[in-house]
């Protein structure tokens, strides 16, 4: 054998003549291929004026002093050209790219293109091809292009599934994307295997359709200097001192706001129309635990809706 069988690289036979030439060979060849540098691949005509060291990635159709050594490897050394056909794994440096190549199946391909799987802080698996195993995952934009990051779920077909998952000790606790369907839901399980949707938004208009009753976290702001200040969609409003007080503007929520104000037995309060930013029709008076008045916010008013005494 003349040569080895991975990388063609010279042998120095016995009782050789001038065994520094099969050498000095191999030598340029193993300098060629060791931590590989290749300025360029695909290129088919050699460059003009090459440095000693530079390696090229020849294409499919070379010329000139490249011919016939079409998709090898090409070294630039004080004696010319050397050659060597690419190995299956070799892995290399793509200076023009700026990026790592394998040579897999026949071509210069990225490192990590089409790869079975990858697995960072844990091993990937047949089912999971992508694994993260961090105390925090971050996707940002990149400023040189347009600024935007957007990260896409994809499914073939619309009976299939795009979700995000969530859970508790690897078991199933929530669910939220197309679920077997082209409407958006938000879908909850107690167990990981029963789940119950909790939203769904229509894909074809965009209607909101609850699958339960929707309620409303309750508080008890304070009245102060005839200002309720609301955080919550119900209130009890608490009187400034006293068991009686007047509202004149409500402060907080957002335009289109609903809110739900309700009385207490023993409070008497009263919602001045006209005073503020209250647009009540008249004076509005809850005195007991049965009355209510509900609004919503248009603008910067509050409007009145309904108001009930069942005290």
């Amino acid at each position: 054998m003349s040569k080895t069988a991975r990388h063609g690289l010279p042998l120095i036979a016995s009782e050789q003549a001038q065994k520094h030439v099969t050498h000095n060979e191999a030598m340029a060849l193993v300098d060629m291929l060791i931590h590989a540098r290749l300025v360029e691949t695909g290129r088919d005509m050699p460059p003009a004026s090459p440095e000693p060291g530079d390696s090229y990635g020849i294409g499919d159709a070379p010329g000139g002093a490249w011919e016939g050594h079409a998709g090898e490897i090409a070294g630039w050394t004080e004696g010319g050209w050397r050659f060597s056909v690419p190995t299956e794994g070799l892995i290399v440096w793509d200076g023009s790219g700026q990026r790592m190549l394998v040579f897999r199946q026949g071509a210069w391909t990225g490192l990590f293109d089409a790869i079975g799987g990858l697995g960072i802080g844990a091993a990937a698996d047949a089912i999971n091809r992508l694994l993260v195993r961090s105390e925090a995952a971050l996707f940002t934009a990149d400023s040189a292009q347009s600024g935007n990051v957007r990260l896409t779920v994809n499914k073939e077909s619309t009976a299939d599934s795009a979700t995000l998952m969530f859970q508790s000790g690897y078991s199933a606790r929530a669910e939220m994307g197309l679920a077997g369907n082209d409407d958006f839901a938000f879908k909850v399980s107690a167990d990981g295997s029963g789940f119950r949707t909790a939203m769904t938004v229509a894909a074809a208009s965009g209607a909101v359709t609850f699958a339960a009753l929707a309620g409303n976290a309750v508080s008890f702001p304070a009245v102060a200097d005839g200002v309720l200040t609301v955080a919550t969609g119900h209130v009890v409003p608490v009187p400034q001192s006293g068991s009686a007080d007047d509202i004149e503007t409500i402060a907080g929520g957002a335009d289109g706001t609903l809110l739900v104000v309700s009385g207490t037995n023993g409070v008497t309060l009263t919602f001045r129309h006209g005073s503020g930013n209250l647009r009540l029709g008249t004076d509005r008076v809850l005195a007991a635990a049965g009355d209510t008045l509900m609004l919503v916010r248009r603008g910067a008013e509050w409007l009145a809706l309904s108001h009930s005494q069942n005290g």
